[in-house]
């Protein structure tokens, strides 16, 4: 049986913000979508240049004492982001997800244009509907604190 793509997994057209968003409408998106990240796109094109979690406006925007005017350019992560081709199976999201210790990962296509993000429910789910036996440990792995490997 073939592996199912990204594609298959991913929900489409996620809500993205741009550079520009404040962490205060960042986090208001989040709760209205009940989303736990928001890829950061360039204005226009979906070209994905970041990504703000609510971790990252809990440790950098409140932890900080940081207004919420803040610009999500400065608390984003955009360095080596863990992305995923629309093309790559599940195996590639998994082993992804769980190098970068990532819970959820954009699925780009083109010149790194957003078309969707996969969490770590949807790969879950994916599992538990054909019977993996490793899912325990496959969502472990993905949790897994930094440094406890």
């Amino acid at each position: 049986m073939a592996l199912k793509k990204a594609r298959e997994l991913m929900t489409e057209n996620p809500t993205c913000i741009t550079p520009e968003t404040t962490a205060q409408e960042a986090a208001r998106l989040m709760e209205d979508k009940d989303v736990g990240s928001l890829p950061v796109v360039d204005k226009g094109t979906k070209h994905l240049i970041g990504i703000v979690t609510d971790r990252d406006l809990a440790l950098r925007v409140l932890g900080r004492g940081e207004a919420g005017s803040l610009p999500i350019r400065t608390v984003m992560s955009q360095n080596n982001l863990a992305c995923v081709r629309a093309e790559d199976d599940i195996d590639e999201v998994e082993k992804l997800m769980s190098s970068h210790q990532v819970r959820r990962i954009p699925v780009i296509e083109g010149q790194n244009q957003i078309v969707g993000v996969i969490s770590q429910a949807d790969l879950a789910r994916e599992r538990k509907s054909v019977g993996e036996k490793d899912l325990g440990k496959v969502l472990e792995k993905i949790s897994e604190p930094v440094g406890a490997r």
